[in-house]
C-alpha cells in the first residue's frame, strides 16, 4: 500500500495514471443501454404485429388489397440508423438479432412448423436481400439526416411474394436449413407500414406512393398498449386505402365529401351491424377535417374500433406526444384535430353503446321467445298411440 507521507512527493502525472488504473478497473455498466435496446425492439415487434392485424381489418377500405403472410420478420438490416460497433453487438445480443431475418411474431394462421427465432433465407425462392442505404436530399432542407441504412430490396421480394400469392401462385418460404413452407396468407391491403425503433430521422413520416409508408420512430417509441400501436398503424394504412369506397357510399345516400361515422365501421367489418337507420343517417353530419391527416385520424379511430379497442388510443397518445413538446411529422394532432378526433371518438361510443343495446334486446326477445316455445309445448296434450 502506498504510505500517505510519499503523497506530496508524487508528480501530478503520476497522480493521474494512478486514477487512471483505478478506473479502469471497474468495467462500465450498460444495464441503461441493454434495457434501452430490449424496450426498444420491443415496442418494434408490436408495432409491426399491428400493420399486420390493421392491414387485415382494413382490406374492404383499401384501393388495392394483396394476400398478407401471418409472421414479422426482422434484422439488423431494419435498423434505419447506423449504430456503433460497439452498440450492434449489444443489440444483437440483446436481441438475438443479426443480419438474417428471423421470426419474431407468428399469428395462429402461421404454419405450426414455424417458431420464433426460424431465419427465413428466401420467399418464393427469391432470396432475401440485407439492408442498403437510402439517400434523403430533401433532409437538407430540414435539418434531417441525408444517409440511413433502408431496408427496401427485403421488401421488394416480401411485396413481390405477395402479389404472386394474390394471382393463386401461394407463397412458399425458406428456413435456413433448406426446408420449404407453405404459407397460408390472408387478404389484407396492398403495401407495408413500417417503423424503425432505430432511426436516423425519428420525427420524420414518410411514404413511397402507395406501396410503403414510415411511422415517426417517435411516435411508436411513445405508444404504450397495443390499441395505440394499431392506431399508429391504421393512421399509416389511410395513405393506401382507397377514398373511392367511401365516397361512393356517399354519392348512394346524397352526403358530404366529409366522413360519415359508422361507415368506416361498417364497410371494414361487413354484416357487423353497424350501419345507421336511414333517418338516422341524414341526421347525422360529418365531421370536416381540413386535409388528408385529419382524414387519416378518424380512419384510424374505427379501425381501432372494429378491431375491439378504444378510438381514442390515438387522441391520448397525440395529446401526450404534445404535452412532452415531442417532434413528430404528421402523426402528432394540432389542436383543431385534436377536437375534430374527441367528437368522433364520442360518436364512436354513443354508436358501439347503442349497437351493444341493441344486441342485449335482441338476444332478451329470442330468451323470451325460447321460453314461451317451452311452455306451449308443456300446455299441448301427450300424442295417442
Amino acid at each position: 500500500m502506498l504510505h500517505l507521507r510519499l503523497l506530496p512527493a508524487l508528480t501530478p502525472a503520476l497522480l493521474l495514471a494512478l486514477a487512471a488504473g483505478a478506473v479502469a478497473q471497474v468495467p462500465y455498466d450498460r444495464a441503461f443501454e441493454r434495457d434501452l435496446f430490449k424496450t426498444r425492439f420491443e415496442q418494434e415487434v408490436k408495432f409491426r404485429a399491428a400493420a399486420v392485424q390493421v392491414a387485415w381489418a382494413a382490406e374492404a377500405l383499401c384501393h388495392a388489397t394483396t394476400e398478407i403472410e401471418p409472421f414479422v420478420l426482422l434484422s439488423v438490416h431494419a435498423l434505419r440508423k447506423q449504430l456503433s460497433a460497439t452498440d450492434l453487438r449489444l443489440f444483437r445480443e440483446v436481441t438475438a438479432m443479426d443480419e438474417k431475418w428471423r421470426v419474431v411474431w407468428v399469428d395462429e394462421g402461421a404454419p405450426e412448423e414455424l417458431h420464433l427465432g426460424d431465419a427465413v433465407v428466401a420467399m418464393n425462392d427469391r432470396p432475401l436481400p440485407g439492408g442498403g442505404t437510402r439517400f434523403e436530399m430533401s433532409a437538407w432542407f430540414t435539418g434531417g439526416s441525408i444517409v440511413s441504412s433502408d431496408d427496401q430490396g427485403f421488401w421488394d421480394v416480401v411485396l413481390q411474394a405477395r402479389g404472386e400469392a394474390s394471382a393463386g401462385k401461394g407463397m412458399t418460404i425458406t428456413l435456413d436449413s433448406g426446408r420449404k413452407l407453405e404459407v397460408e396468407t390472408q387478404t389484407g391491403c396492398a403495401g407495408a407500414v413500417t417503423a424503425s425503433a432505430f432511426d436516423a430521422d425519428p420525427d420524420v413520416f414518410w411514404r413511397l406512393g402507395n406501396r410503403r409508408a414510415k411511422i415517426p420512430a417517435n411516435a411508436m417509441i411513445e405508444a404504450r398498449n397495443r390499441d395505440e400501436f394499431r392506431w399508429l398503424a391504421a393512421f399509416g394504412t389511410y395513405f393506401q386505402a382507397s377514398q373511392s369506397a367511401i365516397a361512393a357510399v356517399q354519392r348512394t345516400e346524397g352526403m358530404s365529401t366529409g366522413f360519415m361515422v359508422g361507415k368506416i365501421l361498417a364497410l371494414a367489418v361487413p354484416g357487423a351491424g353497424m350501419l345507421l337507420s336511414a333517418a338516422e343517417a341524414h341526421a347525422e353530419k360529418a365531421i370536416a377535417v381540413d386535409g388528408i391527416v385529419g382524414s387519416a385520424d378518424l380512419f384510424a379511430n374505427e379501425v381501432v374500433a372494429v378491431l375491439g379497442g378504444d378510438p381514442a388510443a390515438g387522441l391520448r397518445l397525440s395529446e401526450r406526444m404534445a404535452a412532452q413538446g415531442m417532434k413528430v411529422d404528421a402523426v402528432l394532432m394540432d389542436g383543431f384535430r385534436r377536437s375534430n378526433a374527441a367528437e368522433h371518438v364520442r360518436r364512436i361510443k354513443a354508436l358501439q353503446a347503442a349497437q351493444a343495446e341493441r344486441e342485449r334486446a335482441e338476444a332478451r326477445a329470442e330468451e323470451e321467445a325460447q321460453r314461451a316455445a317451452q311452455k306451449e309445448a308443456l300446455r299441448l296434450p301427450p300424442l295417442r298411440p
